[in-house]
């Protein structure tokens, strides 16, 4: 699609965003309430800005750039999807149709070039387009705002489904089917056991999604990817038959970007030149799955002290020496600690450390008796993402925990009759 930059990134109303891989995660719709808005918004003192504006004549000028600034749209009275007041804008797309927006429609123009945005942000960033992803400005702030009055958002989205291939249908009403689909929801998206990745990850026991809808170039080639516990998937764009993992990857410029890429995606930093990147990215590829957060420090009970950093299949840390330098080159794996027949006393008080870290980070204390924790623990299914969730199918209660590797579940009433998802037919 092509659009007018004439007017790109000037407007001084926008922050600077602290990553190079934003993934917009829903799109908000507007209508100006007047002419002149390119203008208008370049005042400092006007405060607000968007990402996109589609004038009178259907022209739709890229205002500011959505990967590099948080264009500001929708104000601190604002919400969609969980988030509120100002940070809004940060996880979402501004969209700006000219018009007055006093119920006068939209041209036809306007609704081609609205079309083609809507259908331009699937193919860019994956948004599914429905409207639990793409909202009026109305909707976010009620009473507060009433726009966009010139078109509807439901009529437009309804002539994109018109347009679209049809579904192959429904995904089945069984346990496994629904249920991966609420682990799908926490990845911020839906399972479709239709879709390739969906079922190469189900045959390969790629685990647990933790993200999805990712897309990102590098040499020309255009990729879409799914993040899961195990492993991340990708495939050229329009090429879903061909399927690649990221540890099998041997370009490595191709690695280093979806590694960039994917870091970005989950809030972690990229740092290639740290020890711990470059433990795992060498060939051949250490399988620890993909970082849950930052290094930081850790400190065991006996008083050592250990750089760490917690991964979806595993944890890797490098002893801080007490007196003089550390040597960072000094890199471990948990699993090596897990896999010991007689673990030292410090070996078996860093694992209790790093296991305590590693569910903190789901606000549940660790306790290796607990079903669900043994059950993870003989599994090796690595870190948690939820903690234990409640969740009902045909009149039954049931509790599951989603796991990097896996997602357990058991009846409410039988607690400690675990039981793995995987092994769970659609």
């Amino acid at each position: 699609m092509q659009f007018d930059t004439s007017y790109l990134n000037k407007t001084p109303n926008k922050t600077a965003r602290n990553t190079t891989s934003f993934k917009p995660e829903f799109v908000i719709l507007h209508e100006t309430a007047g002419y002149g808005s390119l203008e208008w918004n370049l005042r400092p003192e006007v405060r607000s800005s968007y990402n996109y504006l589609i004038a009178r004549d259907g022209k739709t000028y890229h205002y500011v750039n959505e990967k590099a600034y948080i264009a500001w749209h929708a104000g601190v009275r604002s919400w969609a999807r969980g988030y509120s007041g100002g940070e809004i804008n940060i996880y979402s797309i501004g969209v700006e149709v000219e018009g007055p927006n006093d119920g006068t429609p939209i041209t036809t123009a306007q609704t081609k070039s609205l079309v083609e945005l809507i259908r331009y942000f699937r193919d860019t960033y994956a948004i599914p387009i429905n409207r639990d992803y793409f909202f009026a400005h109305s909707t976010v702030a009620p009473g507060y705002k009433d726009d966009p009055r010139g078109y509807s958002v439901e009529y437009t989205l309804k002539l994109l489904d018109e347009s679209s291939p049809p579904s192959v249908g429904p995904r089945p009403n069984t346990l496994g089917a629904q249920l991966r689909n609420e682990v799908y929801k926490l990845a911020k998206g839906e399972y479709r056991p239709d879709w390739m990745f969906h079922q190469y990850a189900f045959k390969n026991k790629l685990g647990s999604p933790i993200r999805v809808g990712m897309d990102f170039s590098v040499k020309g080639v255009r990729y879409t990817g799914e993040v899961y516990g195990r492993d991340v998937v990708i495939s050229p764009y329009n090429q879903w038959d061909i399927v690649l993992r990221a540890n099998d990857l041997t370009d490595q410029d191709v690695y280093n970007a979806l590694m960039q890429f994917t870091y970005g995606a989950l809030g972690v930093d990229y740092r290639p030149d740290q020890a711990f990147y470059q433990f795992i990215s060498r060939p051949p590829r250490k399988v620890v799955g993909v970082p849950l957060g930052n290094s930081s420090r850790l400190q065991a009970g006996d008083g050592a002290a250990y750089a760490a950093q917690i991964f979806s299949l595993d944890a890797l840390y490098t002893p801080i020496a007490a007196t003089g330098s550390t040597n960072w080159s000094v890199v471990k794996q948990l699993s090596a600690i897990v896999a010991a027949q007689n673990a030292s006393a410090a070996d078996a008080t860093l694992r209790e450390t790093i296991n305590r870290a590693m569910y903190s980070r789901i606000n549940t204390s660790f306790d290796a008796k607990l079903p669900f924790i043994k059950k993870a623990l003989e599994a090796k299914l690595g870190a948690p993402l939820s903690s234990q969730r409640r969740w009902s199918y045909r009149n039954n209660e049931y509790l599951y925990v989603v796991y990097a590797g896996d997602t357990l579940f058991a009846l409410a009433n039988k607690p400690a009759e675990v039981r793995l998802l995987s092994e769970q037919a659609d």
